[in-house]
């Protein structure tokens, strides 16, 4: 009825714990080759999403800081802030560009209210930005090597007032 402990048993259990072990290590092996990539494009996915996300925030900016001052030279300050975030940005992340800087507001229209008594400018300031991301592996999924392009645009309305230079009492 119940069969004796002997060697050819204890051979037959000892061969079954080694091919326990040897079957997780190939578990673990194979879960790895599908787990890491997995990871790698989970974080690459977040490093896209991050840079979009401060390619939006440095348009806004520019294009808040490009309202603020005289329209004859809203480039100028646009590209100032294009050029800080490019600064403070990773070698991912640092490939900012200022693509257009535009106004509603034309010379002809500052040369009037400059030579008349000033005023508040009536108008929009447009900025568009472009940033080149580069992940580590999902672009060679979408774009066979090439950085992935993105582009934000925002528009604000000027708050400049022109100084009154006609003097007077």
């Amino acid at each position: 009825m119940f069969k004796s402990v002997t060697s050819d048993n204890l051979d037959r259990y000892a061969g079954r714990r080694t091919k326990a072990k040897g079957q997780s290590s190939v578990e673990l092996v194979a879960g790895l080759i599908i787990l890491v990539p997995i990871i790698l494009c989970l974080f690459d996915l977040a490093v896209i999403v991050i840079g979009v996300q401060i390619n939006d925030a440095t348009c806004r900016e520019a294009a808040r800081v490009a309202s603020i001052g005289d329209p004859t030279d809203c480039n100028k300050r646009a590209q100032a802030i294009v050029a800080r975030a490019n600064a403070q940005g990773s070698s991912m992340l640092s490939n900012f560009q200022l693509q257009s800087c535009t106004s509603t507001i034309s010379p002809a229209q500052i040369t009037a209210m400059k030579a008349n008594f000033g005023g508040p400018v009536s108008g929009t300031v447009s900025v568009v930005t472009q940033v080149d991301i580069k992940p580590f592996v999902v672009h060679y999924a979408y774009s066979g090597g090439a950085p992935l392009t993105f582009q934000a645009r925002q528009t604000y309305p000027f708050t400049y007032v022109v100084p009154n230079t006609a003097g007077g009492p």
